[in-house]
């Protein structure tokens, strides 16, 4: 990536990502504790991307608080959220103006009167990005929520770095009950409290996003003694046999005689592009690249939003004629779309005005409102992209 003094940013903050990764667990009220400008344009995005009307909260600071302070503004707003909405769980946020003027966020936690239980998650935005403020928070949630625990499933696990429940999580779901496993607690996606606490009752840890979920994954093995698997989402006839096949391998079940393999015959079919690009984070980018493959399909571009040292295994499966960009400028992309005649974008919010730009098709499958896991998963994207370019014509 060059060393340039302007962008167009890829790339969110570490506030975003925080208030993603809780966004989803229920009855939580989030504050973020600073400018209303931060929670309106985080809830607008994440409206945008699909996600359910957000219960995230703002303190509003103006410019007297930024002098003068304003915890007991903060502690106040805890009170009153709890008195009127009886939330089970309480997050607080800090953003980039309460952090740069040292506003003290644990203390407002710490001397809150509130029924509900309360913490609170250091969250300034140059502190970090988006990915920060996953791994940051998931940690955060094992480190201050769970605890001990009495008894163990022998054949239950959690899913970590699981942040969008809908469709997705309900065929994670549905097919690890196909081979008598149960889902203990969700990282984050729909979780309640009582889930977290309870994390430590299940027998493993499945890991869906290395990048968000890793570091909790360790330290409830620390805690707990849980051990973990780190698997890609299981996108795709082929993925979603090898997904059940680590976790019956993990949990100790023979999966021999279980009759959940698909006949690819009837599901290989031809695509109508020639050339594919997909432009997303590291976890679908993966997954998504092994789906088409799958399909003798190679995309010709593969651009990835963050480094997550993934670049060496796409290119094993893509072979020399794709280009692997990680965190290119926004022009790079324009530029290799143009170059490697791409028909088809797969990707997300950012990539519909780039298609409508170059005048190729789009498909956004990143955002949870289609089903894409699974063997139903697989499905429902053979016929997204076989149904795409009929109705573009």
């Amino acid at each position: 990536m060059t060393n340039r003094a302007v962008e167009i940013p890829r790339g969110t903050c570490r506030l975003f990502g925080t208030i993603k990764a809780l966004n989803t667990i229920k009855n939580t009220a989030i504050i973020v504790h600073g400018p209303k400008g931060c929670v309106y344009h985080i809830n607008y995005i994440l409206g945008l991307r699909g996600d359910r009307p957000s219960r995230v909260y703002s303190t509003s600071l103006d410019e007297n608080d930024v002098i003068f302070g304003a915890e007991k503004k903060l502690i106040n707003a805890i009170e009153e959220l709890d008195d009127e909405y009886h939330p089970d769980l309480i997050i607080v946020l800090s953003c980039c103006a309460s952090s740069i003027i040292g506003e003290d966020v644990d203390s407002a936690v710490r001397h809150a009167k509130s029924k509900a239980k309360v913490i609170g998650i250091e969250s300034g935005g140059f502190e970090g990005d988006f990915r920060t403020g996953y791994s940051e928070t998931l940690k955060k949630l094992v480190e201050e929520l769970t605890l001990p625990s009495k008894t163990k499933k022998s054949l239950a696990v959690n899913l970590v770095g699981m942040l969008r429940g809908g469709p997705d999580l309900r065929e994670l779901k549905r097919i690890l009950s196909s081979i008598g496993v149960t889902v203990n607690a969700v990282l984050t996606a729909d979780a309640t409290l009582d889930q977290i606490q309870h994390v430590g009752a299940a027998a493993l840890n499945i890991v869906l996003c290395e990048p968000s979920g890793k570091e909790a994954a360790d330290i409830l093995e620390k805690k707990f003694g849980i051990p973990y698997i780190i698997e890609d989402l299981p996108i795709g006839y082929s993925a979603t046999v090898r997904f059940l096949e680590h976790v019956g391998h993990a949990l100790g079940i023979s999966l021999g005689a279980m009759d959940f393999k698909r006949n690819k015959e009837q599901t290989v079919v031809p695509i109508p592009y020639n050339s594919i690009a997909i432009i997303s984070g590291p976890t679908r980018a993966i997954a998504m690249t092994q789906f088409l493959h799958e399909l003798g399909i190679n995309p010709r571009l593969v651009v990835i939003d963050f480094d997550s040292d993934l670049k060496s295994r796409l290119a094993e499966i893509v072979g020399p004629d794709c280009e692997i960009l990680i965190e290119p400028e926004q022009e790079e992309i324009i530029e290799q779309l143009k170059e490697k005649s791409i028909d088809l974008i797969i990707g997300g919010m950012l990539e519909r005005p780039i298609a409508a730009m170059v005048g190729i098709d789009y498909l956004d499958i990143m955002h949870g409102s289609q089903r894409t896991v699974g063997f139903e998963g697989a499905d429902t994207l053979m016929d997204l992209l076989r149904s795409k370019r009929q109705k573009m014509k």
